[in-house]
């Protein structure tokens, strides 16, 4: 019996609302992927509740679980799996809804959302929070390191890719995050995906392929 592919689409730095989300989301629906990953950056500018919807919903709803929101039907099973960027972060001080990131009530996501992982065919999927304002930390050792470390070495899976926001290796303009220079090649990590920079790039280092995917 011939194995199915897997196919799943990858945006990051896209939550605006313009002409040029429209012509992304456009082209990426077209190829029917069976799920979308985000890499941050999902509500610009201020990351709050009034353009949440109109920045994500708007596009992407028929892919969203549990979807509430305006534009459409939503997913009967959730298919679109964002990480917390800078501009999502951006709430805190502004724009708290409920009490929380409005980010937390739009999506609903595995685990305690801010970092999350899902298995998808020969897929393990690693969502992390790589800002530095996440409770359970953003530095090798933080708890949040500690739960990847558990995870990767529980997985059966053949293939594990990380994602986040702040490129750990990037020629651009915020260049490269140390706080996430992680040891992902101890761990069996593959593929390490991240946006911030507003360009498309790709890195091979130690045996991983780090992707660079801010333009949309």
């Amino acid at each position: 019996m011939a194995k199915e592919n897997l196919v799943f689409a990858v945006i990051g730095d896209y939550g605006a609302n313009s002409a040029a989300e429209a012509k992304v989301a456009s082209v990426l629906k077209s190829k029917n992927p069976q799920f979308i990953l985000t890499l941050g950056d999902n509500n610009y500018t201020q990351g709050c509740w009034k353009t949440i919807d109109k920045n994500v919903g708007k596009y992407y709803h028929e892919y969203i679980g549990n979807y509430q929101g305006k534009y459409g039907k939503g997913s009967d099973i959730n298919r679109f799996f964002p990480t917390l960027g800078n501009h999502d972060w951006l709430a805190r001080k502004t724009c708290l809804y409920q009490g929380t990131l409005p980010y937390f009530s739009y999506f609903t996501l595995p685990g305690n959302q801010s970092y999350y992982d899902f298995v998808r065919g020969p897929i393990h999927f690693f969502a992390l929070d790589s800002d530095s304002h996440e409770p359970d930390g953003s530095k090798e050792g933080s708890k949040q390191y500690q739960w990847l470390t558990e995870q990767v070495q529980q997985s059966k899976a053949p293939f594990k890719i990380v994602y986040f926001h702040h490129a750990p290796l990037s020629s651009g303009k915020h260049g490269s995050n140390t706080r996430m220079q992680w040891n992902f090649a101890s761990m069996g990590i593959d593929v390490v995906m991240s946006g911030h920079d507003h360009h498309y790039e790709r890195i091979e280092r130690n045996g991983i392929v780090y992707f660079v995917n801010g333009v949309g």
